[in-house]
């Protein structure tokens, strides 16, 4: 357990975001890479199952474009606000510890994240969300 106290000697240009010195333009960078990409996985998904499940035209006028745009804000906030907290731990803390990149940024940027989501699809996505922020927790132990 001693290990889990140690602290990690670099900031977090060193080791999240190693393509800029600064936090709040890598923020930038990370969400307009995470909304293009999730906009990219969303919108096709939605279409389709809209087309399986036949819905009417009312559906594709009025209710598609703002389940889709939800849908990826989620991913896109989960994506940036990762960064988000890696970057404000750090700066709190003063260094990384063990838990603190990982777990400690994982946990608080999936919970905000899934605010945003639909309700209906909350509950799955706690899951889904735990079950990533527990298995990045252990790759991150020591």
């Amino acid at each position: 357990m001693a290990a889990l106290s140690k602290s990690i000697p670099h900031n977090c240009y060193e080791i999240g975001h190693t393509w800029h010195p600064s936090c709040g333009v890598s923020f930038v960078q990370i969400s307009r890479g995470a909304l293009e990409e999730s906009l990219k996985i969303y919108a096709p998904l939605y279409l389709i199952a809209a087309i399986l499940r036949k819905r009417k035209l009312d559906y594709y006028l009025h209710k598609l474009l703002p389940e889709i745009l939800q849908s990826a804000s989620f991913l896109t906030a989960n994506g940036a606000l990762y960064m988000a907290f890696f970057c404000i731990l750090r700066k709190i803390l003063g260094k990384f510890y063990s838990w603190s990149p990982g777990f400690g940024a994982a946990l608080p940027a999936s919970y905000v994240a899934i605010l945003i989501e639909r309700k209906s699809r909350r509950g799955l996505l706690t899951i889904y969300m735990a079950n990533l922020t527990s298995r990045h927790w252990i790759w991150c132990s020591p």
